[in-house]
């Protein structure tokens, strides 16, 4: 493989700035914790995934606990871009490559629970294809990658919707790439999401820092009353 290099996405985890769809039931004190706990355990795990380096690309300001981690873990923190997601990620990738990179993939930090195992698969897929995704099923992805220059594949795409993947394939296959879809996974993003997290990951419900019986009670209740 060529010199790959992984981009992990994140928001500061600032009340009142990430996790909103969890408030209610949690505080937005609460949803940031679990943004941090989601982003801490997205680092911990990825840190050795796959012959490639990491780097954290934060939208925000890191606290000390962030970059403590990242400076254990050998992780450079870098400021995003301004602008829409796919221009940040065009420049992100831009600067990755700047840096030598030929392969270059993205990961967010709201699939704690994806198997790092992914990463070593999007490479492997890039041997034979130019673009990679790994879709959420919320219709977004958790991980967008290519061989070489294709920031195209970013333009005109309906960010923060259900057609993100649909629409990032479409236009693939308007340029001409070959692309490879990984196994779907899902975001944490609303309490039903979290609750699956919580029971997926016993480590990540215990860095949340929160009382998990009383979180259990809490998400299953106002997921009950909005199914109601």
């Amino acid at each position: 493989m060529r010199e790959a290099a992984v981009a992990i996405f994140a928001k500061a985890p600032v009340p009142g700035r990430v996790k909103t769809r969890l408030v209610p039931p949690l505080t937005p004190e609460e949803a940031a914790r679990v943004a941090r706990a989601s982003l801490l355990a997205t680092l911990r795990r990825f840190a050795r995934a796959g012959p490639a380096t990491l780097s954290l690309f934060l939208d925000g300001v890191a606290d000390s606990t962030i970059r403590a981690l990242a400076a254990g873990l050998g992780v450079g923190i870098f400021p995003q871009s301004e602008g829409d997601l796919g221009f940040r990620l065009r420049a992100a990738f831009g600067f990755l490559r700047g840096r030598g990179a030929e392969v270059t993939l993205a990961l967010g930090s709201d699939s704690p629970t994806l198997d790092p195992g992914r990463v070593s698969e999007a490479l492997d897929a890039l041997r034979r294809h130019d673009v990679v995704v790994g879709p959420t099923e919320d219709g977004g992805y958790y991980l967008i990658g290519m061989r070489g220059d294709h920031g195209a594949i970013f333009e005109g795409i309906p960010w923060s919707t259900s057609e993100v993947t649909a629409r990032t394939l479409e236009r693939t296959r308007h340029l001409g790439l070959s692309a490879c879809v990984l196994p779907e996974w899902y975001d944490v993003d609303d309490p039903a999401t979290l609750l699956r997290a919580v029971e997926d990951s016993k480590v990540l419900g215990v860095s949340l820092g929160l009382d998990l019986e009383e979180l259990d009670r809490r998400l299953r209740a106002w997921t009950e009353s909005r199914e109601a």
